[in-house]
């Protein structure tokens, strides 16, 4: 199997070294730019299946470019950053991003927040005993594509968006605690609720597009969110 690549933008060329050397040891075919004008043209140009991607660069700020590539493409985007302010984050994961790591931090920790959303990028079952499509009123979920369509019309979701939504409807009226959703998704144990609560309001956003104007996803109150088993 072919070595997934890493791009690793960062201006700091010894922490971005040492992260390169890191993640090659671990079987990652890594690449590097050092400000934001080279980042996104490499981006277009080495389709990596992931990025590490700093927040303060010369030349564009990260998140405008967490912006431009969201336009682009679905691959995940994680943060590296010195600003570690909840705002910061939010910020952050407003523009798109998957994950939020603050310097400094640990080698170890970062390489398993990287294999975690390259396991979260690829399908959410590949079971075939599971079902292969979703349906409620207005809206499909296409799990094999991972795909969802609102009134026919395909929705804009990024990678994590997507996999709150299938955790959320393939439980209808269950409903699941900020900490349980994180776990769940994520993949480790919950470090901050306020991500889960963005990608909540992100997606219902998008979802209140519908032509029924249903709520799909409910908030319960002192529990955390369920999906609308009323609909």
């Amino acid at each position: 199997m072919a070595e997934q690549k890493i791009l690793i933008i960062e201006d700091d060329k010894d922490i971005s070294e040492i992260i390169t050397v890191y993640l090659s040891k671990n079987g990652f075919d890594c690449r590097q730019a050092f400000d934001g004008n080279e980042a996104l043209r490499m981006a277009r140009e080495v389709e990596p299946s992931l990025l590490i991607l700093d927040v303060q660069l010369p030349g564009r700020d990260g998140v405008d470019i967490c912006q431009v590539l969201r336009q682009e493409t679905d691959i995940p985007i994680l943060f590296l950053s010195c600003l570690g302010e909840e705002q910061d984050k939010i910020r952050g994961l407003d523009a798109g991003g998957d994950d939020y790591i603050t310097k400094p931090f640990s080698l170890a920790e970062l390489l398993a927040r990287v294999k975690a959303a390259l396991r979260r990028s690829g399908l959410p079952d590949t079971s075939v005993t599971r079902k292969q499509v979703l349906e409620f009123p207005g809206l499909r979920i296409d799990l094999a594509e991972s795909l969802a369509f609102l009134d026919g019309r395909a929705l804009d979701l990024t990678q994590m968006e997507f996999q709150v939504l299938v955790r959320l409807a393939r439980n209808p009226g269950w409903p699941f605690t900020s900490e349980q959703l994180f776990s769940l998704v994520w993949g480790e144990k919950c470090i901050d609720t306020r991500t889960v609560a963005v990608h909540i309001n992100r997606l219902r956003k998008k979802l209140e597009q519908s032509e029924g104007k249903r709520e799909y996803i409910l908030t319960v109150w002192g529990k955390g969110y369920k999906f609308n088993n009323q609909l």
